[in-house]
């Protein structure tokens, strides 16, 4: 089985001055902190001279360890850091840059990571210009469109991987965000596409930014596939991907072909919102061995298309009993078929379905037993 959940994404852009750490190869730091590794995940001066320059020189030891600190892979106590474990495992260190940025940020729950892209604006920075704007010929302030950083956007700051949806998938973090913003635009649009199967959750995004990735935090079919069918879903089997439907909600149609089309209009998942209207061809199959054999019988009178000979019977019913292998059913005889032909007869015109029954008998009468 697989679902397909659409939405379109609000996203706003605005400029801000950023502190923020960028995922990049240092291999000189790993290789420090692989040193460290060996001596209880510490460095220190000593360490550097022997296993590192191999020299004593405490200007460029303390140098060195002044940057690891920096870096955040050690802390004051020169002992490796979370941050520094995870570098010596990956080879990569976040490198700190400060600058200001164009910001593409969201609150939607599907991307908690809030920052989806980062790019740098290609002039310097002046402080007072950023907070109070340009001065026109008269010397007079021209105010700019400054607002306070939201507050759904200051949590930023606690999340430690923001892979952002540009062409080279960066991983950053936020060390920190400057309180004044300029918002350059109020809305743009982010589609994004939930493809859910048994044992992956996949989210692709279009137009705005292209992106593809794992969607960890979004609960899996089952828990999506209960919310989406509500009580129906008691009615549901995960073992052959069907739902237990009444007869009486059939069309002729989904009668002969064990499919039903089912439309979700707004559906609404826990914690992450609504989502585009969508439809579901689903396979269907009775409610109750009762309603099996209803269904059954109206299949079998579907089936009289030509001249229904005792074994073309037989044949017809062993076909239709496979569909309904998990239930108790009977079919009608030949003479209860009959019967219910001759019930459909308007203005004296006998159906061609009746002949289709009748006649074969006439010719060759079944013998029941005890029948002389």
């Amino acid at each position: 089985m697989e679902i397909i959940l659409k939405k379109k994404i609000k996203v706003k852009k605005f400029k801000a001055l950023i502190d923020i750490g960028v995922k990049e190869k240092r291999t000189d730091i790993v290789a420090l902190l692989m040193i460290a590794k060996s001596h209880g995940d510490v460095l220190s001066e000593k360490i550097i001279f022997n296993e590192f320059i191999f020299r004593e020189n405490r200007t460029i030891a303390k140098r060195i360890l002044q940057r690891c600190q920096d870096l955040g892979v050690i802390d004051e106590n020169l002992k490796i850091t979370k941050d520094g474990i995870n570098a010596r495992e990956d080879g990569m260190i976040y490198r700190p840059y400060t600058g200001t940025y164009y910001v593409w940020a969201t609150k939607d729950p599907l991307l908690p990571q809030r920052i989806l892209n980062i790019e740098i604006v290609g002039e310097k920075i002046n402080f007072k210009k950023e907070i109070l704007g340009p001065r026109n010929p008269e010397g007079v302030t021209i105010e700019k469109n400054i607002e306070s950083l939201p507050e759904w956007l200051k949590d930023t700051e606690k999340i430690k991987n923001i892979k952002l949806l540009d062409e080279k998938k960066r991983d950053i973090r936020i060390e920190s965000i400057q309180e004044k913003i300029e918002p350059i635009s109020v809305s743009e649009e982010l589609k994004a596409q939930i493809k859910l199967k048994t044992h992956s959750k996949l989210i692709k995004f279009t137009e705005l930014f292209e992106d593809e990735r794992e969607l960890s935090i979004f609960p899996d079919i089952r828990s999506v596939w209960e919310q989406l069918i509500g009580n129906r879903y008691e009615q549901w089997n995960w073992d052959d991907e069907t739902l237990k439907v009444s007869l009486k909600e059939l069309n002729e149609k989904e009668i002969l072909s064990f499919i039903k089309k089912f439309e979700f209009d707004s559906p609404k998942i826990e914690n992450f919102g609504s989502f585009n209207d969508f439809s579901l061809n689903l396979n269907i199959r009775p409610q109750s061995d009762a309603e099996a054999e209803s269904w059954a019988n109206k299949l079998l009178e579907n089936q009289i298309k030509e001249y229904m000979f005792p074994n073309t019977f037989e044949n017809y019913k062993e076909g239709i009993n496979k569909k309904f292998k998990d239930y108790k059913i009977k079919f009608q005889d030949l003479d209860e078929l009959s019967m219910r032909f001759i019930d459909k007869i308007l203005e004296d015109e006998v159906p061609n379905e009746l002949w289709f029954v009748q006649a074969p008998l006439d010719v060759f009468p079944i013998k029941n037993e005890g029948d002389d």
